[in-house]
């Protein structure tokens, strides 16, 4: 199957049932109706979903997050997912260039993606689309539950 005729589209409210349909493809927990519009309606969040032949392929899960220290936004791109069989035909990229004139298009001054260095794939992706490495060591994460 031809990427040629991938599609990518910032997914609407109008589109709950299609969000749903590519957030389970890649992960475990689906979003009820009421969570899913809620965060579609959300004008900070991003839910791009890359589709061939109107079957969900990948997807880009971001969110533009106001600054204290600037006036422009800064996007983070939380996750990025492409189906395994399509792995590694320029998806990603494609999802990383529309997020990122999308940025452009919100008035984002910059955007970044936490990744691991043992995640060789993610780290050939963000190098290869521009992305720039900020520090030689490796991401740690805490997370801290409520």
């Amino acid at each position: 199957m031809s990427i040629e005729k991938l599609s990518i589209a910032r997914l609407t409210t109008d589109e709950w049932e299609k969000a749903i349909d590519s957030i389970t493809l890649f992960w475990d927990t689906a979003p009820s109706q009421e969570t899913i519009v809620k965060f579609l309606s959300n004008s900070q969040n991003i839910l791009l979903s890359a589709e061939l032949d109107d079957a969900p392929v990948g997807q880009l899960i971001g969110y533009i997050l106001d600054r204290w220290d600037k006036n422009e936004p800064m996007l983070f791109l939380y996750s990025i997912d492409v189906a395994e069989p399509y792995q590694r035909r320029g998806i990603g990229k494609a999802l990383i260039a529309a997020v990122r004139k999308l940025g452009r298009i919100e008035g984002c001054s910059e955007a970044f993606v936490l990744t691991n260095e043992s995640n060789l794939p993610a780290m050939q992706l963000y190098q290869s689309t521009g992305g720039k490495r900020s520090n030689p060591d490796d991401v740690v994460m805490f997370e801290y539950d409520y």
